[in-house]
């Protein structure tokens, strides 16, 4: 009985050492937008995340990689669906000193709407500093609990491109066509596979339209979350 009585205790303590440490929402109230009518905008770079991290939303369990840079006291943390409807932005100051994964809690009030879109029709970017930054450094998102190694994507928003290509360690790789559903935000999917974390990885978009290069997108992965 009394085994029972300090496992009881014991255990519950253990699980929350295994927690990571939780950033903090700055720009209260949570910001999230449902508009069934919406045209075509947005940036190019719609979502840089491991294939997990959609679900994550559901579960609050999405995570980025601290690592206790100055710099990156702040993450804006940007969601779109893929048809436009659904969208949110919000800024999160990390931990103080925080090294290591940690959480962004996602406080959203329409989880129902969220549910309802599958693996490839919402995407998650990350960037440093607050949203008006126009930062090119993006964290790699992943999700609590996520088996690593995970494969790395990026969803981006063509504009009229034809073809699309992503170069990383100096090597040239096309992109996908999402072919299915209403694409207002992003119509591509790059598959990086899984990434080296312990360093920052610089991916360039190349964009071609009937065979005319569009200009490139340079962007770097600064870090992900086991």
């Amino acid at each position: 009985m009394r085994l029972v009585s300090f496992l009881a205790l014991f255990l519950p303590a253990l699980a929350s050492a295994d927690a990571p440490p939780s950033a903090r929402l700055v720009s209260e109230p949570f910001l999230e937008s449902y508009q069934p009518e919406v045209s075509v905008s947005g940036n190019v770079i719609v979502g840089v995340m491991t294939m997990g991290v959609a679900r994550a939303i559901v579960d609050d369990e999405i995570t980025v990689l601290s690592t206790g840079h100055s710099a990156e006291d702040q993450i804006c943390l940007r969601v779109a669906s893929r048809d436009g409807i659904y969208t949110s932005r919000n800024i999160y100051a990390l931990p103080e000193e925080s090294s290591g994964p940690v959480l962004l809690p996602y406080q959203s009030k329409l989880r129902d709407v969220v549910e309802e879109y599958g693996v490839d029709e919402i995407a998650l970017a990350a960037t440093a500093g607050d949203c008006d930054s126009g930062s090119s450094d993006f964290f790699l998102l992943s999700a609590g609990g996520q088996a690593a190694p995970a494969e790395a994507v990026i969803y981006l928003n063509s504009f009229g491109a034809t073809d699309v290509f992503f170069e990383l360690d100096a090597e040239v790789k096309s992109c996908d066509y999402i072919s299915e559903g209403r694409r207002t935000t992003y119509d591509y999917i790059c598959r990086l596979g899984a990434l080296d974390v312990a360093r920052s990885v610089p991916v360039t978009i190349i964009r071609e339209r009937f065979g005319r290069e569009q200009p490139s997108i340079e962007i770097t992965i600064v870090g992900a979350a086991e």
